[in-house]
């Protein structure tokens, strides 16, 4: 199952330690591990001020698994949070391109030669 990682974060249990709090995602992430990852990330986006994922491991993304980035996202604006994608691995990015939710999100894409 896909479970988010602090990244190497030795004030990671500060909630208001300097930077944003970093996360990796791993794997799949998809309807089958949806329930546990989105109470996990709101979990910690509750943490810091700013929650950034890091998706450079992220094997696979299903409709389920943007719904709960868009989810972070909406939550974050309506806290006063700020959460940014990092590190777009290719399935990843191209996801995000695919349902035209680059500029929702705001984070830069890093641009696949097929998409050209």
């Amino acid at each position: 199952m896909n479970r988010p990682t602090d990244a190497d974060r030795p004030d990671a249990d500060r909630p208001d330690a300097e930077g944003p709090l970093r996360v990796a995602l791993t794997g799949d992430v998809d309807i089958y591990a949806a329930e546990t990852l989105k109470a996990e990330l709101l979990r910690q986006l509750q943490r810091a001020q700013v929650l950034e994922l890091d998706l450079a491991e992220v094997s696979l993304i299903d409709t389920a698994g943007m719904q709960i980035l868009v989810l972070l996202k909406r939550t974050a604006e309506r806290e006063g949070r700020e959460l940014r994608l990092s590190q777009h691995s290719a399935t990843a990015a191209e996801a995000i391109q695919f349902l035209g939710l680059g500029p929702f999100f705001g984070d830069p894409l890093p641009i696949q030669p097929q998409w050209t």
